[in-house]
Formats: C-alpha cells, sequence, structure tokens
C-alpha cells in the first residue's frame, strides 16, 4: 500500500484549494463512522445461485439477494440499492447503468426482482448493493458480484431444461457450466496413506470415497531397454482388505480394473475410467467435455514383473461447489458427531452430476431421493440452485413408485419455505396439481392405484411414460415390515393427504383463495376418511390397507408425521412404533424420526440414530463406508452401493429437531428455536439460511437439571425461543442477564421476538 509523505501532502496543498480538500477528507471521514454503524453485505445472491460467475441464468429478470451484516444486536435492514452495471468499472465508479434502484425503502433482502434496462443473451453484468440499518445509516456497498446472462428467450425441450455450455471465467479462460446451476468442478486430494506390498503392488488410501478420476506419478524403469512401453493394472475401490483393493466386496459395491500404458521414466498419467453406460430410462451421463468418474476410496498400483514406482497419486473428487464452513455440528455424543459428519459429507459427494442423480449402478433421479437429498442440502450449504434443478427435472421425469410422484409437491413446497422465493411454484402450479394424485380418488376421497383410473391422460399429466405407477411403500420389499399390499392403502393416502396439505400452502403463498378452499377441504375429507377406514379402535393403531388387520411401523409413523393421527390416539400409535424398532429402510427413516420428535420421544428418536445395531448409521461407518450406503447393510439389499444421499436423515433433523431450527415463515424471517435434547448435555450447531447462519448452543450441566441456550441470530431476522423446562427450573428465564417474560407452553418455555445478535438464555 502506497503511503503519503509530508513532501507529497505540501505538494497537493500548493495546486489545491484547502478548503476543498479538507471537505473532501471530513466527507470520507463521516463516511466511514457511518459505514461502522452497519458491515457491508455478503452472500450475494442472484437467482439463488452463489456463484452466478461460474453459471449462466435464463431469466431475462433474475432475483437478488444477500446476507445483511450488524454491527450491532437487533438490527433490521431499512432500506437497500442495488446497481447493476455492463462493466465492473462502471461498478466501481457508481455507475448503475442497467439499473439503479436508489434507495429503497424496505427489509426486503431476498428475493429483489430485477427491475433494470432489459438484459441481453450472452453477456455477462456486474452488481452490488448496499443497506441501511434502522438507524438510518448506510453501510459499504457489497463487493462486485458477476453474472452472465446465456441464451433468454431458447425454447427449451422442458420447462426448466439445463444445457452444458462454455463460457470465459473471471481470467478469460474457456470453462464449462451448467444454465441456472452450479458447474461441477475436480477438487484434488492427496492420499493419506501409500504402502508398498510384498508383490510389489503399492496400496493407496485417500481416506474418503467419492465419486473421483485418478491420477498417478508413475515411474518405470523398463527391465528390458528395448522396450518403450507396458501396460499395467490398477485397482479402484471403496472397500479395502488390510493394504489391498478388495476384488470382491459383495453387493453393488464399487471394484473396478483399469490398464495404463506407460512410457520409460517419470511421467504423470490420467488412468483411463471408461464413460458411464446408461441402464435406466432416465439415468444421466456426464458431459462429454469432462472426465469420466468412479466412486473409490483406495487404488492398488499392479506393475508385474516391471519395476514401477509411484512418485505421486491424486485423487480428483467431482462435486459442485460447496462451503465446507457453512455448517457444523459437534455434541457430548461422539457416535451422533459421527453421523452428522457421514450424512454431510455424502450429500457433497453426490453432487457430481450437478444434480441429485445419486448411485453408480443407476445415476437417475428419484422423487424420494432428490426431496431427502435436498432438504439435507439446506441444512448444510446456503446452495438452492441445485435443488430448484432436479425438482423442475422431476416434475417432467416422473419415476414408477405412487408414494414418489407426491414428493413433487414437497420439493416445490420445500423450494418455497426455504427461500420465500415463489417463482419456482407459481411457474410450475398447474404442472404441481396432478401429482397430488387426485385423480386417483374414489367417492370417499382416498386414492389407489389399483383401480381403473391410471388413464393415459393421467399418466400424461404426471409426466410418466414408461407404464403404470405401483406403491411402494418402502424399498426393497424386505424393508416394508411385512406390510399388506391392499387396493387401497394407508401410506399411498398419508402421502396424498400430505400433498394436498402442503398444495393448500403453496396456492396461499400465490393469492388463489378458490383453490386454498378446495385443497383444504379436500384435505379434510381424505383425512376423515383415512382414520375412518385404517384405524383399528381395538388397538389403537393404523392398518395397512381396507381389507386387512396387519399393522406395519410404515402404516402409523407415515399418517403420525403427515398429521393425520388426532391428539387423543397418538399414544398408542408412538407405543406400537417404538416397539418395532427400525423396522424400515433408510429411506423413510426421514419420516419416523420427524414423527417421533413431533411427538415428543426426543430420546428414543436420540436412540435411533446413535444405534450400534446392524441397522444403523454407525454400521455403514462399521462396514468401512465413509459415505452413507443404501440400505443398512447389504445382507438387506443385495445389490446395495455405498454411495447413496437418500440416507441422510440425521444431518437435517439434528439441526431442525434436536437444535430446534425451524422456519416460522418461508425465507427465514421469522424462526423457532426449539430444543429437544433427548439425553445429550451439550451441542452446538451453525445451520446455514439464505439470510445467514444461525447458530445454537446449549448447555444442561453435567446432571442434565439446568438449561443454558446461546443463540445468534442474523440481521434482518427475528426468532421465537423455546426453553425446555428442567428439573430444578423455577421457571424464571433471563436473557444476556436480565430477567425476561416467558409463557408456558407444555414442557417448555417461550420468549417472543427474539432480535438478531448473540443472547444468552439460563433458566
Amino acid at each position: 500500500m502506497a503511503t503519503t509523505t509530508i513532501g507529497d501532502l505540501r505538494f497537493l496543498l500548493s495546486r489545491m484549494n484547502k478548503f476543498i480538500l479538507i471537505r473532501m477528507m471530513l466527507g470520507v471521514l463521516a463516511f466511514n463512522l457511518s459505514a461502522k454503524a452497519q458491515d457491508a453485505p455478503s452472500g450475494l445472491l442472484c437467482d439463488l445461485l452463489t456463484h452466478p460467475e461460474q453459471s449462466l441464468i435464463t431469466d431475462a429478470k433474475p432475483d437478488f439477494g444477500w446476507i445483511v451484516n450488524a454491527s450491532h444486536a437487533d438490527e433490521v435492514q431499512s432500506a437497500y440499492q442495488i446497481l447493476v452495471s455492463s462493466s465492473p468499472e462502471k461498478l466501481a465508479q457508481g455507475q448503475g447503468d442497467l439499473w439503479d434502484s436508489g434507495k429503497v425503502v424496505s427489509t426486503q433482502s431476498i428475493n429483489v426482482n430485477y427491475a433494470g434496462n432489459a438484459l441481453q443473451s450472452s453477456t455477462s453484468y456486474w452488481w452490488k448493493v448496499r443497506t441501511w440499518n434502522k438507524a438510518g445509516q448506510p453501510s459499504a456497498y457489497s463487493q462486485p458480484q458477476r453474472f452472465n446472462t446465456g441464451e433468454l428467450n431458447r425454447v427449451k425441450s422442458w420447462p426448466g431444461e439445463s444445457r452444458w455450455l462454455q463460457i470465459p471465467d473471471a481470467a478469460g479462460k474457456p470453462m464449462w457450466t451448467f444454465e441456472d446451476r452450479s458447474p461441477v468442478n475436480y477438487h484434488p486430494f492427496a492420499p493419506v496413506k501409500m504402502a508398498t506390498n510384498t508383490d510389489s503392488s503399492t496400496f493407496i488410501d485417500f481416506g474418503r470415497a467419492a465419486f473421483a478420476a485418478l491420477n498417478l506419478t508413475l515411474t518405470w524403469q523398463p527391465s528390458n531397454l528395448a522396450t518403450n512401453q507396458c501396460t499395467i493394472n490398477i485397482d479402484v475401490g471403496e472397500k479395502n482388505r488390510g493394504n489391498a483393493v478388495e476384488q470382491k466386496p459383495g453387493g453393488g459395491i464399487i471394484h473396478a480394473r483399469f490398464q495404463l500404458t506407460l512410457q520409460p521414466g517419470k511421467h504423470s498419467y490420467a488412468v483411463p475410467i471408461p464413460r458411464f453406460v446408461p441402464h435406466f430410462p432416465e439415468s444421466q451421463s456426464l458431459p462429454k467435455q469432462i472426465r469420466e468418474v468412479i466412486p473409490f476410496r483406495y487404488c492398488q498400483v499392479w506393475p508385474g514383473t516391471e519395476s514401477v514406482t509411484v512418485a505421486g497419486a491424486e485423487q480428483l473428487r467431482l462435486n459442485i461447489e460447496f462451503d465446507d464452513q457453512a455448517s457444523s455440528f459437534d455434541s457430548s455424543s461422539a457416535a451422533l458427531n459421527q453421523v452428522y459428519d457421514l450424512c454431510k459429507y455424502s450429500i457433497k459427494v453426490n453432487t457430481f452430476n450437478g444434480d441429485y442423480a445419486g448411485s453408480q449402478r443407476e445415476r437417475m433421479l428419484y422423487e424420494a431421493d432428490s426431496y431427502i437429498q435436498q432438504v439435507s442440502h439446506y441444512a448444510i450449504d446456503r446452495e438452492f440452485a441445485i435443488a430448484r434443478y432436479s425438482s423442475a427435472n422431476m416434475i417432467y421425469h416422473a419415476t414408477w413408485p405412487t408414494e414418489w410422484i407426491p414428493h413433487t409437491v414437497f420439493m416445490a413446497y420445500a423450494d418455497y419455505l426455504y427461500t420465500g422465493n415463489t417463482k419456482f411454484i407459481s411457474k410450475y402450479y398447474d404442472q404441481l396439481k396432478p401429482k397430488t394424485l387426485i385423480a386417483l380418488a374414489g367417492d370417499d376421497g382416498l386414492i389407489s392405484s389399483r383401480n381403473d383410473l391410471q388413464t393415459p391422460d393421467f399418466l400424461k399429466s404426471i409426466h410418466y411414460p414408461h407404464g403404470k405407477l405401483r406403491d411402494i411403500v418402502d424399498w426393497p420389499r424386505g424393508e416394508t415390515d411385512h406390510f399388506a399390499f391392499c387396493p387401497t392403502n394407508s401410506v399411498v393416502n398419508a402421502f396424498h393427504y400430505r400433498a394436498l396439505v402442503l398444495m393448500e400452502k403453496i396456492a396461499t403463498a400465490l393469492n388463489k383463495p378458490d383453490d386454498i378452499t378446495f385443497y383444504h377441504q379436500r384435505a379434510e375429507r381424505v383425512k376423515a376418511a383415512f382414520n375412518e377406514n385404517f384405524y383399528d379402535a381395538q388397538r389403537g393403531i393404523y392398518v395397512d390397507g381396507i381389507g386387512t388387520k396387519h399393522a406395519s411401523i410404515h402404516a402409523n409413523f407415515f399418517p403420525l408425521a403427515f398429521g393425520l393421527v388426532p391428539p387423543d390416539r397418538r399414544t398408542k400409535v408412538v407405543e406400537f412404533i417404538k416397539s418395532r424398532g427400525m423396522a424400515c429402510s433408510v429411506y423413510p427413516t426421514i419420516y419416523l424420526l420427524e414423527a417421533l420428535y413431533d411427538a415428543g420421544e426426543d430420546r428414543y428418536a436420540l436412540d435411533l440414530m446413535t444405534a450400534d445395531t446392524d441397522r444403523s448409521w454407525l454400521n455403514m461407518i462399521r462396514a468401512g463406508s465413509t459415505v452413507t450406503t443404501e440400505a443398512w447393510d447389504v445382507k438387506y439389499k443385495a445389490n446395495e452401493g455405498w454411495t447413496h444421499a437418500w440416507s441422510t436423515a440425521p444431518v437435517q433433523i439434528i439441526p431442525r429437531k434436536i437444535m430446534g431450527i425451524e422456519p416460522l415463515e418461508p425465507g427465514f424471517g421469522k424462526v423457532l428455536i426449539k430444543p429437544r435434547p433427548g439425553n445429550l448435555a451439550k451441542a452446538k450447531v451453525l445451520y446455514p439460511t439464505i439470510r445467514g447462519p444461525i447458530s445454537v448452543e446449549f448447555d444442561r450441566g453435567n446432571k442434565l437439571d439446568s438449561f443454558q441456550l446461546i443463540v445468534s441470530i442474523p440481521a434482518n431476522m427475528t426468532a421465537e425461543v423455546a426453553l425446555p423446562v428442567s428439573r430444578k427450573s423455577s421457571r424464571n428465564v433471563t436473557c444476556d442477564g436480565h430477567p425476561v417474560p416467558a409463557r408456558v407452553e407444555g414442557d417448555y418455555l417461550l420468549i417472543d421476538s427474539i432480535g438478531s445478535g448473540k443472547h444468552i438464555f439460563s433458566e
């Protein structure tokens, strides 16, 4: 940084009006003092992309968002100003030649729609924003952000279609990217272990499995000087046996062998991995411009009779940009910490295709899988575009299970709930209606996939061209707790009911009063019919379907999770669920755990997440996987794979239910913080939201007889805080050392309207 000397200053003073100079200095001083009152905005979003400079936007009127930063507690944005420019130079000079919003008096810091001059296709733009705090003091401008437009008026094969295209990067070099979603990039990782075996093979451990490419630096000294090339074998895999890649790992666990041709001397090689061959109707293939990947953790180099030395190795993990610091969790339970870390990493690994197409076997999006991965992804990174693309994809590329279809509505509502943005639900509203499966309803309001209502028109309306829907309940079939598949079953209708409830919420967000009434009345009708037809009053539990007395765990936790069980019936239903243990696959654990936490079964739900049985997340780790697996164990699914994100429920359940962070309004303008600690003594979580990170920490003391809660709320957000009543509680609560009024609701003390900043609550 250049410095100004006394001589320089005298020189300036001799050539400038002293009065003007003093006014300029005072102005700079005044600006700096006011800027300190509120820090510059950060976390800029353009059309929900955190890195729009690496992507292409096809919306001619994109949305802007930012995190409001403040130096004081209880801060709220009172106004903002956005500048959009055609060049970084103009933006630096404060020229919003495309759009200068002026000072807009508003608390809105997310989903601000572009309102400037028309954007052009295939063009780069730059924008920045500043805000005013509640005292009327302005912040400095944010750092500039670049965004690129694609072909704005292109007719797409299906709405939401995203192509793989080339753009210049920040340095002007060509890079490949997607439209409207984050691109995938290779991230290099070095080995954590290398060992030479007695058979001359070299074993390499990269610490964790990932969808990755492989680079090796090898030195070959030919045994025959006349030989100028040789071919060796390279094994990669997800499982090891000592210092060797397991060649018969079982199930769908990966082992693959590749051949590599060497030249004499030391050279770096890109190990050739054959292109993935799709075997399913909607399987996703990587763009041809990038190297193929395969899931592996381990590598073994087989030199045969030749003298080959491994001088270096590199695992190139393929995934979208990911902020590992955006989320974290630590608690007094080492087991729970391991489960969280396993699930968090698993979400990252399964973005290798730039969407939620998972597993090496299929590389195909499924609605249920995508929904689970979507909400899990929201829990660990401030990233929304990949979920939005996957949601649009699933609307137009439906899969065969009946209950998967309503998951499309679940995904659309989650997009709105977590972003507060109505563009997606507005654009696809008419396509979401048939996804409730209302066309399969009989006179009583209940639906069935086994009647004559699966007409060609119905199947076309849900975009399913591959035959007829079939009820799934759980997968594989052996994980259904002996579910009795009747023509009209309780699980399918539980999903139908939940889809109707969410469609009412979506209609409310879009201000469609007639539809609000319709979906509300329809949901109430289904709820009444559900309880009339599936409830066994003698046992106090729900049966699998009309015409059977069999009651599975699924027939009970799905209704409990979706709000179909009246309060006076919950005790028996919960008792039955607990009597069955983990009698389901990994897929529906998101609903099982939600049902248990909402029913007040904190300790039992925590026990399930930290169990050490063969039906547990710890069993995945014990088996040797570093990514969540497709099933609890190979013995429960003969072809199970070791890289599957539909098993990541704990990573979202921990912040949402144990730490109690839930949005009270779409877009996280107001949140509920209501910890359900079970038998945890202490825990701390960092949870990303569209408005900024929330931190929650609790400490119950060694005897679990007190409760201290520390929360950090970002600016432009308020919270309702609920403290569980401890055994010695006098039901008096302090906030930052001062008594605060709290109302009693069940076993909780609730404090309303907590503003931004760090606050300490104690009983």
